[in-house]
């Protein structure tokens, strides 16, 4: 067992079907070396970016801590090629949604260095993270319950988290005038084969029901009717893990079953 803080946790222990192959010791390692398997690789990055520190990852891997700090450096470099190809792509249909709307007000919640920034003319930015300069440092559920209950509106809302947005979106759709876009940090789960966070919020129960993104959209839509309005996809960007939407909001006539009634 492991301790942290007050609690003792379960001894972090990767799979051992993820494990590769042993191959031939050189006499350069003194631990047996052994294939990388793309398992193995992908669970280490999700330790990784959990905030598991390389050597408690090193022992779970039952590598050394420099075979573990070493492979990680080059899948960085790696990374960092692909996501900026990405981010060019994301911050183009950003920059077309951003013309077609011409929002004034905008709200950037999960901002880090916010695109925003400059192009706005009123811009309220948000990030959990003090070294970012952003209006905010707030949990983003927390401050969107505050400017709702300012009455703030906006133009056009960002949900771009590392993680989920779910319990953002309602409080969102309610605040936001033209459009919103929503990055959906749960599309990574599908990497990782887990259903049981998307299950109860999209009705994903299997894989092949991530789909390219449908049941994602679908309940945005659903929730953007509850709050009578109409949420129609511009553009909708999918690659890896990451899936993002960008939807154009307007306001739905939707006739009572009690109105006229006395």
């Amino acid at each position: 067992m492991l301790k942290q803080g007050l609690f003792e946790v379960e001894k972090l222990k990767m799979p051992k079907e993820y494990f590769g192959a042993s191959k031939t010791n050189g006499g350069y390692t003194k631990t047996e070396p052994r294939e990388w398997t793309e398992q193995e690789i992908d669970w280490m990055l999700e330790k990784k970016q959990e905030g598991f520190s390389n050597s408690v990852i090193a022992e779970a891997v039952e590598r050394s801590e420099i075979s573990v700090q070493t492979k990680l450096k080059r899948l960085t470099k790696v990374e960092d090629t692909y996501n900026q190809k990405n981010r060019e792509m994301k911050y183009g249909a950003n920059q077309k949604f951003f013309d077609e709307l011409e929002p004034i007000k905008v709200l950037d919640l999960y901002a880090g260095n916010s695109w925003y920034e400059g192009k706005a003319l009123e811009l309220t930015s948000n990030d959990k993270n003090p070294k970012f300069d952003t209006t905010h440092h707030e949990d983003a559920l927390t401050l969107l319950c505050s400017l709702y209950q300012e009455k703030q509106k906006f133009d056009l809302i960002d949900l771009d988290p590392y993680g989920s947005a779910y319990e953002c979106l309602d409080l969102s759709i309610k605040m936001a005038k033209k459009g919103l876009i929503v990055s959906f940090g749960e599309w990574g789960h599908k990497r990782w084969k887990r259903t049981d966070f998307v299950s109860p919020r999209y009705g994903i129960s299997t894989i092949h029901e991530f789909g390219d993104g449908e049941l994602f959209i679908k309940e945005v839509q659903r929730i953007a009717q509850c709050n009578k309005k109409r949420a129609t996809v511009t553009k909708s960007i999918l690659y890896g893990n990451f899936l993002r939407v960008y939807f154009k909001l307007e306001d739905m006539k939707i006739t009572s079953q009690w109105e006229g009634k006395e």
